[in-house]
């Protein structure tokens, strides 16, 4: 039990860590979020093959859907939150994230006919009465754009954790074979994008230097290895031996996390804007306590399980 927690716990600050670098970058240097976000995936995906070592990745894995739809998903989740990330803070952009707990549990009952805990709904209630005052306190609501950013990002998401527990090229426990796996997905996925992306800016008139500068490229590049790589792997391996619903409960801890380390960046002067308020830390803490209550209620149940009465 104790590989599966460490797992997690290092998927979740490794998270923590991308996001709040993302936006301090964001912020300093006016970079396009969608283009940063495909540079790290092309950058940690290509340091992961190269980790994998030299035996050859087995061709099957590219000529699975699943591998494919995989990419995508993980593709479109992280440019959509790396978008968020210029309109709001990585604590509010956390408590919007949080939808993903009741939303991955209506999935993995309608898809596989996992029924909720008993009493995890009050869990679930909890985390939507903290997510609606901030959606309200946000210019325009609902018609946000990191409203709509938010939801996409979380659906896919959703589906793609979900698709990654049951993957047969994840249920390997070998780490090469581990981080090629990983790393082929990402770097081919995030390749196509990166050539969409190129030609719709041809096409629209763009410069380079408007999206496609040094600094982006350079910052991408580091990001994608040092921080963006790990993520993707350690989150892949976390789904694996927790499954789908316990990674996503974990990741409430995100908000508080990247709240102290942007506030950190803050007092630092990284960057020149903080939009921390009390009122939203309160709304984070109800995050982390409804999940508190769909985490206990799946524990008593599963010991319940274990142990029926006679």
């Amino acid at each position: 039990m104790r590989t599966p927690v460490a797992i997690t716990l290092a998927a979740i600050l490794s998270w923590t860590a991308l996001v709040a670098a993302s936006r301090v970058l964001l912020l300093r240097l006016g970079l396009d979020p969608w283009a940063f976000s495909f540079v790290q995936l092309v950058a940690g995906g290509g340091v992961l093959l190269a980790a994998g070592g030299r035996r050859r990745l087995d061709l099957s894995s590219f000529r699975r859907p699943s591998t494919w739809i995989l990419g995508v998903f993980r593709v479109l989740s992280a440019a959509s939150y790396t978008a968020v990330l210029a309109w709001i803070s990585v604590l509010e952009a956390g408590v919007l994230a949080a939808v993903n707990v009741p939303m991955v549990a209506a999935a993995v009952w309608l898809a596989f006919g996992r029924r909720p805990a008993r009493g995890e709904w009050l869990g679930h209630l909890a985390i939507g009465i903290a997510i609606l005052p901030l959606v309200a306190g946000l210019e325009g609501g609902l018609r946000h754009p990191a409203v709509g950013l938010m939801l996409f990002n979380e659906v896919c998401l959703v589906a793609g954790t979900l698709l990654a527990e049951r993957h047969p090229d994840n249920l390997s426990d070998e780490p090469g074979a581990r981080l090629r796996f990983t790393g082929a997905v990402l770097l081919v996925t995030a390749g196509l994008f990166l050539g969409l992306r190129l030609a719709q800016a041809g096409v629209a008139g763009d410069t380079a230097d408007s999206a496609w500068s040094w600094p982006l490229l350079a910052w991408g590049a580091v990001i994608g290895v040092t921080l963006r790589a790990p993520s993707m792997v350690l989150s892949f391996w976390s789904a694996r031996l927790v499954g789908a619903q316990n990674y996503m409960a974990a990741a409430s801890l995100l908000p508080v996390l990247g709240m102290l380390l942007e506030q950190a960046a803050f007092t630092g002067g990284l960057i020149d804007v903080s939009r921390f308020r009390p009122e939203t830390a309160v709304l984070a803490a109800g995050i982390v306590a409804g999940t508190l209550l769909v985490v206990a209620a799946r524990f008593r149940e599963r010991r319940a399980a274990a142990n029926p009465r006679r």
